[in-house]
């Protein structure tokens, strides 16, 4: 039993280097990571800032309709003190005042609905657009991943509170190949502005192995 065992230790001892050798032979596949930052992309894209237009437009013509309103209320509480409390006349215009505070309040709170319901669709057609855009670049481009950072260093910040969300921020370091910030935000204006369906997104590429490719 003893030799038996020293025998199978012997084997043991033998196959490791092999077993070793052989775990060591199978070939890695690298990661690219690409970064965006998304607020930049946000912030220069031009069908976000025409869709916010059009959101600030409505935003002003409820601000116009609910100072009307609000003049109106303010014309019914001056003259409602010009007749005695519990007189016929007193509580007719007691009756329309709060008829039109009922009114008031209720489109009020209809506004805000509508209006942060318009803004979240908003701001989700824009986020496909650019997921949709980031998406093309990164198989184009051979990215296995995409994330999002702030270009931003601390000397571009004056303000305390963004200089601490700065320094907090995932990605100390990146080289200039792998922020696709720009390609993504011209390819998404590109086709915007001038009416036309969107290419392929093209430009230099830093291909896995090193090597750049002009397309």
């Amino acid at each position: 039993m003893k030799q038996l065992i020293l025998t199978l230790l012997a084997v043991a001892v033998t196959a490791t280097p092999g077993v070793v050798q052989a775990q060591s032979s199978v070939p890695t596949k690298g990661h690219r990571v690409g970064l965006i930052d998304m607020a930049h992309v946000f912030q220069h894209y031009k069908k976000f800032e025409e869709l916010r237009s059009g959101l600030q437009a409505e935003i002003e013509k409820s601000d116009a309709e609910a100072k009307v309103m609000v003049e109106r209320l303010q014309k019914m509480q001056v003259e409602i003190k010009k007749f005695d409390a519990g007189s016929p006349e007193y509580e007719q215009r007691e009756k329309q005042l709060l008829d039109l505070k009922g009114e008031f309040d209720a489109f009020r709170a209809a506004t805000q609905r509508r209006l942060a319901r318009k803004e979240s669709e908003t701001f989700k057609v824009i986020y496909t657009d650019v997921t949709k855009a980031v998406k093309l670049y990164a198989e184009y481009a051979h990215f296995d991943h995409v994330m999002r950072f702030n270009r931003k260093g601390i000397d571009e910040i004056t303000d305390p509170q963004q200089a601490v969300q700065t320094m907090n921020k995932t990605f100390i370091y990146t080289t200039s190949e792998n922020d696709i910030t720009d390609v993504v935000l011209q390819y998404l204006n590109k086709p915007y502005a001038s009416g036309t369906p969107a290419p392929k997104p093209q430009g230099t590429v830093v291909a896995p192995a090193g090597r750049t490719r002009q397309q």
